[in-house]
């Protein structure tokens, strides 16, 4: 569901005398720039086995909340706190190429129901008229998604996860995840304690995933074949890209790692 940020008025007609003075721009003139921007959950499957998109069960921030940053084709940026603070009536552009970029949140924050949205497009701005700049903020966060099968929690009645992040972060939860966990998008691991039908604790190798992509879903599935040997399957927004066979017997107690790229 989209929430639309807008900032649009009319072009007032002095702009052309603004014009006359003071331009610095790629051209002669102001002109105006109108914002319009929506947030959306989806996140992008790309360079993947398969093109998709998912949604995040999360919360879109508020209207106006925002932050913006208008920047010349010289790298000079205008910033406003939030989209609300700007208006197109108080704020006229030299004609030029502009960035535009919203924003919301901290992508340094890790954790759950803390992502951090962002988006860009660009605009050109022509002397006495009013261009609108559309922009979608997305998810920039890696998110992680922890499952289980019916087969793992027979021969485990009881588990437990611990997410870490290269940033020094870690969070431990059960499965299924109850809330999405936004990371920045760099490596991460997931370790494992079980425990068997028969009271015995054991831990399972650690997995280490160092191919991680930002706008991404990484669905790390565990499951236990019949024969008593463990696999993680590795899922990108519901496609498998990756099986991993582990080495330990499930009798073991030995922990090893295992690195996937």
């Amino acid at each position: 569901m989209s929430t639309y940020l807008l900032a649009a008025t009319a072009l007032i007609a002095t702009a052309s005398c603004a014009g006359d003075s003071g331009n610095t721009g790629n051209g002669s003139g102001f002109g105006e720039i109108v914002i319009a921007g929506n947030g959306s959950t989806q996140v992008s499957v790309k360079n993947t086995m398969q093109e998709g998109t998912v949604a995040i069960d999360t919360d879109i921030p508020a209207t106006d909340s925002f932050s913006l940053a208008i920047t010349d084709s010289e790298g000079v940026s205008q910033k406003w706190a939030s989209v609300g603070e700007y208006s197109s009536e108080k704020h006229y552009f030299a004609a030029g190429d502009y960035s535009i970029r919203i924003s919301s949140g901290n992508m340094d924050e890790e954790g759950y129901d803390k992502p951090y949205f962002e988006g860009e497009t660009s605009v050109k701005v022509e002397a006495r008229k009013s261009v609108t700049a559309t922009v979608t903020a997305y998810i920039a966060n890696t998110v992680v998604a922890v499952e289980c099968t019916d087969n793992f929690n027979g021969y485990f009645p009881s588990s437990e996860f611990t997410v870490s992040t290269k940033a020094g972060n870690s969070f431990t939860t059960t499965a299924p995840m109850e809330r999405p966990l936004f990371i920045q998008p760099q490596e991460f691991s997931i370790e494992c304690n079980a425990v068997k039908q028969t009271g015995e604790n054991i831990a399972l190798p650690k997995q280490i995933f160092t191919s991680v992509n930002p706008r991404t879903r990484y669905t790390v599935r565990f499951d236990v074949a019949q024969a008593g040997g463990a696999s993680v399957t590795v899922e990108l927004n519901d496609t498998v890209v990756e099986e991993i066979d582990l080495d330990a017997e499930l009798n073991d107690d030995a922990i090893d790692n295992t690195t996937t790229e």
